[in-house]
């Protein structure tokens, strides 16, 4: 949680008054910014959103005590400014707290068996053995190193590489059709 100062009576009655000059509506004021931030925060799913309000009050009591709040024209904007400012860095702190409560940890739902992976085995076994043995060693690889073994796939069999994918299209739509009737 984000720490806050405190703040004393005087200052806060300074506040109440940069408010509103009349104190009873300077009170309503506060009690309804106040509400609106809970709101600001709890939107942006804040866990301690009553928290980040009060932070929030709390600063913007301290900014207004020190500096010529009368030339502050938009009071509600500069309280949301601050509140943006503590919004952030209670992004920042949240990133390094975790409090295990928060999380639910359940075990991986036990499965019998891989239905597809072992479909797939039987539609590969229905291949003839240069299309499996093709299609094995077209998916073998990945990034770089498949790049390049489709190079050398396509010179060794003396197509164009555009011709060795639409071979390895038509042996995976193959096998596609097969699992998916197997599944079923």
């Amino acid at each position: 949680m984000i720490k806050s100062s405190e703040v004393t009576p005087e200052n806060f009655e300074i506040f109440l008054r940069w408010l509103n000059p009349q104190i009873e509506k300077a009170g309503d004021e506060y009690e309804r910014l106040r509400f609106r931030l809970i709101t600001f925060f709890t939107s942006r799913r804040c866990i301690y959103a009553d928290e980040l309000a009060d932070v929030t009050l709390n600063r913007t009591i301290e900014k207004v005590t020190q500096l010529n709040a009368e030339t502050i024209e938009n009071k509600t904007s500069y309280v949301y400014a601050i509140a943006k400012y503590v919004y952030l860095e209670s992004l920042r702190k949240e990133k390094s707290f975790l409090e295990i409560e928060d999380k639910h940890f359940t075990a991986k739902p036990f499965q019998e068996e891989d239905v597809s992976g072992i479909c797939l085995d039987k539609c590969l076994g229905n291949l003839e053995f240069d299309q499996r043995k093709f299609i094995l060693e077209y998916f073998s690889e990945s990034k770089a190193q498949k790049i390049a073994l489709h190079k050398k796939t396509a010179d060794n069999l003396e197509i164009s590489p555009t011709a060795l994918r639409m071979k390895a299209s038509r042996i995976k739509q193959k096998l596609s059709v097969c699992v998916k009737d197997c599944i079923k």
